[in-house]
């Protein structure tokens, strides 16, 4: 045991010439050897106890030094990041500085014997800014175009200093617009005249003063004129939106006329005679004559898109439909930000709404159609849209049931409830009452000429209409009752060139068995507007009654092509196919129509006939059975009964 100690020993950490010495040492030294070791021994623990420390302590040292690194690196990223902040702040400051537009109404100049009265220059100021607010206001409301604001100047007064300057933040606010945007400021003053009267001057920015004079009762019209004053000269345009909806019409026109034959920029001459190409077809009722204004727009400034709308709403009552589904398409084409700031936002959105409502319709997507916003319909008339778009799908019941909803908002205008009820009514082949519809339908476009409310149209304009819109409705309806004299009499009324009363007279030659006559007026309607569906379709019926049945699928096919989304080609092509005894194939065409009218009572008739042919029973069963649960025409009723018979 005692070498085996000295052998750990000797394997201490110790001095090296000590552990020799033990090593060799005699019996006498070992015992003075060993202590020595001990020693060693100990003197390492204490060394490698310091060291554990030394180095502990020296651990969380850099282990605070990387931390302080971390918050000193911390702390200059959050610097960094609040120096970006403020300057994003100050960037957007700037940017809000340069955009800031419109007017600004500063306190006016008040003699203190009207303050006394309560009439301080704050309280002009104020009937000003109210006055000025309304009229934009009232133009918006017909406007695509945003009119610039207009505020009171002390709206800012936050009475925040900014130290050691002495100025307050709504000075300091106003001067960067004032350097940077394009505010205006509007100044003047109230005082008597030496006649006891009063003036009210007004000077917008640097332009000259103009005043007003009076009788001292008579403040709040010269209020109003010096609004409408400041008005016309920061939006002239929509000012003269302004005079047309307070039923100034005449005056409306007459100022447009002034603004687009004496503009200079071709870009805002181009605007003017746009407007002035709305203003001649609203006031004067002239629409080739407006037609050609808002065509003459576009040659001044081809990118003045709203000349396209313009030219559209003409094309539209001229019955040239090809040219108002073409100035749809071109704007459609366009985006947001091919228009002036004014033009974007809501103006933007009404405008692609009525282009969106003219090629769906146009298209014969009459499903996309009754979703399409009405944006300057009221909501009873948005309704009423619908309720046509309804019908014109084959679903009467909704149809019926958006009218009942319209009713019972009470603002419905006659025109468009009876033009609604006249879609209805062929819905369910109730041709007396879509007849008498019809004719209730042109007698109240007939009375917007009448009256002196500003909304009303002249007479020019309204006989336009109630030819290309009501009349063709009524023809039809008078030659389904079997009154062709009537329906002739009636369609000959209406223009040679309007694409729907060249359809017309087409569909009631079919009615009357006319087939070449048929076919020539058809094939006119098709030359006038290649790309609609409706021509081609009605075409197709005409031809598959003459049992022309290749003929007809090739019209049908046509049709097809020009609106895929069409219900009614898709269903004669689907008769067409029954007729060559090809039930087989009929049925994919009821099938495609059903994803686009899939309430229409005989499309479910003549599917459930061609599947009971085809020997699929049950799935005939099936659309029999929702055939009868849909709203359908008495002739529709006795074909349902008939196909029940035979599953008995």
């Amino acid at each position: 045991m005692a070498e085996d100690d000295e052998i750990v020993s000797s394997r201490a950490t110790g001095d090296a010439a000590a552990v020799g010495i033990a090593m060799s040492a005699d019996a006498a030294m070992a015992e003075p050897a060993r202590a020595y070791l001990h020693e060693q021994t100990e003197l390492a623990k204490l060394q490698k106890q310091n060291l554990l420390e030394q180095n502990a302590f020296e651990l969380s040292h850099l282990r605070w030094r990387r931390f302080n690194d971390q918050m000193k690196g911390a702390i200059q990223i959050m610097l960094v990041l609040v120096g970006l902040l403020i300057l994003a702040a100050l960037a957007a400051t700037v940017w809000n500085a340069s955009q800031a537009d419109g007017i600004v109404v500063e306190a006016f100049s008040v003699p203190p014997g009207f303050a006394a009265d309560g009439l301080s220059g704050d309280v002009v100021a104020d009937d000003l800014t109210n006055k000025i607010a309304d009229i934009r206001d009232a133009a918006s409301g017909n406007s695509f175009a945003r009119s610039k604001d207009v505020r009171n100047a002390r709206d800012e007064d936050i009475k925040v200093e900014i130290p050691e300057t002495g100025i307050s933040f709504a000075q300091a606010w106003r001067y960067l617009k004032a350097w940077l945007g394009h505010e205006r400021p509007l100044r003047g003053n109230l005082r008597k005249t030496a006649d006891g009267r009063i003036a009210l001057t007004v000077a917008l920015a640097s332009d000259s003063a103009v005043a007003f004079a009076g009788s001292a009762s008579d403040l709040d019209r010269l209020e109003q004129q010096a609004a409408e004053h400041v008005f016309a000269g920061v939006d002239p345009s929509n000012y003269v939106l302004y005079l047309d909806a307070m039923g100034r019409e005449q005056e409306a026109y007459n100022t447009i006329s002034q603004l687009a034959q004496s503009a200079t920029d071709p870009i805002a001459r181009s605007g003017f005679t746009s407007l002035w190409a709305a203003m001649t077809r609203g006031v004067l009722g002239d629409i080739p004559l407006s037609l050609a204004r808002a065509r003459y727009s576009l040659v001044l400034f081809p990118r003045m898109q709203v000349s396209h709308r313009e030219i559209m709403a003409d094309a539209q009552l001229l019955g040239h439909d090809e040219e108002a589904l073409a100035e749809a398409q071109t704007l459609l084409g366009t985006n947001e930000r091919d228009y002036p700031p004014s033009f974007q936002g809501q103006g933007f959105a009404s405008l692609m709404g009525s282009v969106t409502l003219e090629a769906d319709a146009a298209a014969g997507d009459f499903q996309r159609a009754r979703n399409d916003r009405c944006f300057y319909c009221t909501s009873a008339d948005e309704l009423l849209q619908r309720a046509e778009f309804d019908a014109r799908n084959h679903d009467p019941v909704e149809s019926n049931a958006d009218i009942a909803r319209a009713l019972a908002l009470g603002n419905a205008s006659a025109t468009a409830l009876t033009r609604a009820r006249v879609f209805e009514d062929e819905a369910v082949a109730n041709w007396g009452a879509a007849a008498a519809d019809a004719k209730a339908y042109g007698d109240a476009i007939l009375a917007t000429a009448v009256g002196p409310h500003h909304g009303l149209y002249p007479v020019l304009y309204a006989k336009l209409k109630n030819s290309t819109f009501a009349t063709l409705l009524r023809a039809y309806a008078l030659a389904r009752t079997g009154d062709f004299a009537a329906a002739e009499s009636a369609i000959n009324a209406t223009p040679q060139d309007c694409y729907a009363c060249m359809r017309t007279r087409g569909m009631i030659a079919g009615l009357e068995r006319k087939w070449s006559a048929a076919a020539a007026r058809f094939e006119t309607a098709v030359r006038e507007a290649p790309s609609l569906p409706f021509a081609y379709a009605n075409w197709g019926e005409m031809l598959m009654h003459k049992g022309d049945l290749e003929d007809a699928i090739a019209k049908f096919t046509e049709a097809n092509a020009k609106g895929a989304h069409f219900a009614d080609p898709l269903e004669m092509w689907g008769e067409a196919l029954m007729q060559k005894n090809r039930s087989d194939l009929a049925q994919a065409k009821f099938e495609e129509a059903n994803k686009y009218a899939p309430s229409w009572g005989w499309l479910h008739l003549k599917w459930g006939e061609a599947l009971m042919y085809a020997d699929r029973k049950d799935d005939a069963k099936k659309q029999i059975a929702l055939a009868a649960q849909l709203d359908l025409s008495a002739a529709d009723q006795a074909k349902l009964r008939t196909l029940e018979k035979k599953f008995r």
